[in-house]
């Protein structure tokens, strides 16, 4: 447990003893500082009298403490916005890390995309000249067709003529035994 001190100071030539656990150079820096103040007010003020100088100088050191508060409470809402500031500079990183990361894949499918398109031109390219050849091909196979079918047709005939002309020799050769 602390134990209090007894500090005697002299404000506005009154004494006073200040009982506290507070260190002594500071309650003495502290009654310097209203002596100061009440000393300034007086000098401005020549025409009040000691209860006035000192009622005008509490109200302004509680004027200047409730300024200080709000110039605090403004610090404290500047460093709010400060630390979301932060907190979006953070999400905005991580965003342009996240576009970067979908361009990347972007640049890549697009390159898939155009290797694909590349070989469906070339494969179409391929299917066609197939197409075209077997077309060719085709047509190569009717025409032999046809020229089978020609060719049958000329055998029967000259199977038939084969078959006659082996008929006539034999007649032929009869009619010569004979």
């Amino acid at each position: 447990m602390a134990t209090d001190k007894k500090v005697k100071v002299q404000i506005n030539d009154m004494n006073f003893y200040v009982v506290g656990d507070e260190d002594a150079n500071y309650i003495k820096s502290l009654a310097k500082s209203l002596n100061d103040r009440i000393k300034k007010v007086q000098k401005s003020n020549y025409k009040l009298n000691q209860t006035q100088c000192l009622v005008l100088t509490a109200l302004n050191i509680l004027d200047e403490k409730e300024k200080f508060k709000s110039e605090q409470n403004k610090v404290q809402k500047l460093d709010k916005n400060g630390e979301l500031y932060r907190d979006s500079l953070k999400t905005i990183d991580e965003l342009k890390k996240f576009q970067k990361t979908l361009i990347d894949d972007k640049e890549k499918s697009d390159k898939l995309i155009s290797k694909y398109r590349d070989e469906v031109r070339d494969l179409e390219a391929e299917n066609k000249e197939l197409r075209l050849e077997k077309i060719s091909r085709d047509k190569e196979f009717i025409e032999l067709q046809a020229e089978i079918e020609n060719l049958k047709k000329d055998k029967k005939t000259l199977e038939e003529q084969i078959y006659d002309a082996q008929k006539r020799i034999i007649d032929l050769s009869r009619e010569i035994e004979n």
